[in-house]
């Protein structure tokens, strides 16, 4: 069974302050003349100024990063519609694809889908184009088939599914990404077609930020 991988818990611990390191603070004492605050800068203003930035976010959020120029070139294992009517059309050179893994018996990668269709919409009102596609690893075509004709709101757009489940190991495997890791599973695929970040587990809310600084 292509199980949940548990992630390791990180904790970030603040070093507290002295109780008279504290006190002179709120008096306002030993700090000097204090110069005025410069005007917050705009998220798209600060990534393009200081690119660590979304370095520095990668390194928090994504389970592999990869170079920009030398990032593997993504293809599709065998793949069809995961709709009757519906198509496989190749990756778009101009924009990023966002490549979620998911199953029917996936409680977490159900869950967060009504999340994610909300931040695509965010992300192209905000002005970063990324198209959201669905690649499904459920085995039985027929359960699929039945899951989103009951729920046409789900995975909804580019929707595709695995022709042969067997597929599924070595097309990860290829990426480097673990064939034991749990899904959902998300791929963030630069304009051009080459695999940027990966990112293994259900999303947060607080993840929106990382993934806007990573598409910018």
């Amino acid at each position: 069974m292509f199980g949940r991988r548990t992630q390791p818990l990180r904790f970030h611990r603040l070093d507290r302050l002295p109780a008279l390191a504290l006190l002179l603070l709120a008096l306002g004492c030993g700090a000097g003349p204090r110069e005025p605050e410069a005007a917050p800068s705009s998220r798209v203003a600060a990534v393009k100024a200081n690119p660590e930035a979304a370095a520095a976010s990668a390194g928090k959020w994504a389970d592999l990063s990869f170079p920009a120029a030398s990032g593997p070139l993504v293809e599709l294992p065998a793949v069809a519609p995961a709709r009757p009517g519906g198509s496989t059309p190749a990756f778009p050179s101009d924009r990023w694809v966002w490549l979620n893994l998911w199953a029917t018996w996936c409680g977490p990668c159900v869950r967060e889908m009504p999340m994610m269709e909300e931040w695509r919409t965010r992300l192209q009102a905000e002005g970063v184009p990324v198209e959201l596609w669905y690649l499904s690893v459920d085995e039985q075509e027929g359960v699929l088939a039945n899951f989103l004709k009951q729920r046409p709101g789900m995975a909804p757009g580019v929707s595709v599914r695995l022709k042969s489940y067997e597929a599924l190991f070595p097309w990860l495997t290829k990426y480097q990404i673990d064939p034991q890791s749990g899904i959902p599973i998300h791929l963030l695929i630069a304009p051009g077609g080459r695999l940027r970040y990966v990112h293994v587990s259900q999303l947060r809310e607080s993840d929106y930020r990382v993934l806007k600084e990573l598409l910018q």
